[in-house]
């Protein structure tokens, strides 16, 4: 019997992560970002993400981008697909057109299951 846990539980790490929810998450992430509440964005990615950039310097990089792109105005995803990770593992890709007060911009992420969590494992912003 626990084989067969094991098993199954190790599958469903090989399923996309739900397209919904990945944008549920993604959609949050923004309003955090957008709302100066960097602290909070960490949960938001995968560890190894959180473990490449230190908080204080991710939080320097975020006030820069406000301080050029104004305040949030909306969010609109353009682009939504299955895909895979560089590891070849299961991902959601997702692009958003994030409009500001004073410029916008275009954000994309790769979506990927951690421990059983959905994280946000990519995360580009260009200006548009």
């Amino acid at each position: 019997m626990l084989i067969i846990t094991a098993f199954i539980c190790a599958c469903s790490s090989f399923k996309h992560p739900d397209m919904d929810k990945s944008k549920a998450l993604v959609e949050t992430l923004i309003q955090k970002e957008n709302s100066g509440d960097y602290a909070a964005t960490g949960q938001y990615y995968t560890d190894d993400f959180n473990k490449g950039e230190p908080l204080d310097v991710r939080t320097t990089k975020f006030q820069q981008l406000h301080d050029a792109l104004g305040d949030y105005v909306s969010a609109e995803c353009i682009k939504a697909a299955d895909s895979n990770d560089l590891n070849d593992f299961p991902s959601v890709y997702l692009e958003y057109k994030v409009k500001h007060t004073k410029l916008n911009s275009l954000e994309k992420f790769m979506v990927i299951r951690e421990e059983g969590n959905l994280k946000v494992e990519q995360h580009n912003i260009m200006q548009e």
